[in-house]
């Protein structure tokens, strides 16, 4: 049935009086008489009768007002459920974070919202690799591109910058210093799956870009174990300047070929959704968190927007 219909009705139903009902419904009176009229037609039965000062309902009309009732009421509750989905945190919500903000930074951020939003159900997913977010049923993931996926909805957080960090131990045992970028093939190179065959170096104020093939000895897609594999001297490891910050404050770790940048990697961080999906509350507070959090860490890592 149509649902103006219906609301009529029951207008018609609760004030017993034509010209009230149209007065609420905000027609005219001779439009509420038709509109009666192929309602009746419709049912098939008298649903009202009619004396000079107002309407009484039939048994049908009582049958059918009680049915119109129970659809309005349905039709605000499904309404209720629906805005409660988009303001109160809860639900189930996929998030996918890489390996190195994951372990360094966002797990304890992330531990936090859960714990402040008990009915949320989270499922957690730590790993490098993206893909479409809908086949793989994830909300939300972050990912440090040069490039975000054209046919998703990428927001961009911060710049990201990556270089060359060794143990001062390992440094000091090479035969030659790391003074030029070709100088990178005599060390053993420790890199992330996704690093190519070569290595792009910005010169300083980006005048130029002088690429060098290598040969990773040892490779991962956990930037933990590249971190821990620099520190037990185990080569030179490309990584983001994020993951390493501690370490060369406390001086286990320092950076080589400065002042070179490292280039064609990942050049900033995006936050990313999947399209035409309509995010839920949980989804807005935790991308909220998450790039408010990640904006604000960013200086310490010194990354500043480069050419």
């Amino acid at each position: 049935m149509d649902l103006n219909l219906v609301r009529l009705f029951v207008a018609i139903a609760e004030s017993r009086n034509l010209t009230d009902a149209a007065n609420r419904s905000g027609v005219t009176r001779s439009n509420v008489s038709r509109r009666l009229a192929r309602l009746e037609q419709e049912y098939g039965a008298q649903l009202l009768r009619r004396t000079t000062r107002h309407v009484e309902l039939t048994q049908a009309g009582r049958i059918l007002h009680g049915h119109c009732l129970e659809a309005l009421n349905s039709l605000r509750s499904a309404q209720r459920e629906i805005d409660e989905i988009h303001h109160k945190i809860s639900g189930e919500i996929r998030v996918r974070i890489p390996t190195g903000l994951g372990h360094f930074y966002l797990k304890p951020l992330i531990l936090d919202f859960c714990r402040a939003h008990p009915e949320l159900h989270l499922r957690l997913i730590i790993n490098d690799q993206i893909h479409d977010l809908v086949a793989s049923k994830v909300d939300l993931a972050l990912h440090v591109t040069s490039a975000p996926l054209e046919d998703h909805v990428a927001t961009r957080i911060c710049a990201i910058d990556w270089g060359l960090f060794a143990s001062p131990d390992y440094v000091n045992a090479l035969a030659q210093p790391l003074l030029q970028p070709s100088d990178i093939k005599q060390a053993r190179l420790i890199a992330p799956l996704n690093a190519t065959q070569r290595l792009e170096f910005g010169s300083p104020g980006c005048r130029a870009v002088e690429r060098i093939p290598v040969l990773p000895t040892i490779q991962s897609g956990d930037y933990q174990f590249l971190f821990n594999s620099a520190m037990a001297g185990l080569g030179v490891v490309l990584l983001p300047n994020y993951a390493v910050r501690d370490a060369l404050n406390a001086g286990t770790l320092v950076q080589v070929l400065q002042p070179w940048s490292v280039q064609g990697v990942g050049d900033a961080l995006y936050i990313v959704r999947a399209p035409n999906r309509q995010p839920s509350a949980a989804t807005l507070a935790l991308m909220e968190l998450l790039v408010t959090s990640i904006r604000a860490m960013a200086p310490s890592w010194g990354l500043e927007d480069q050419c």
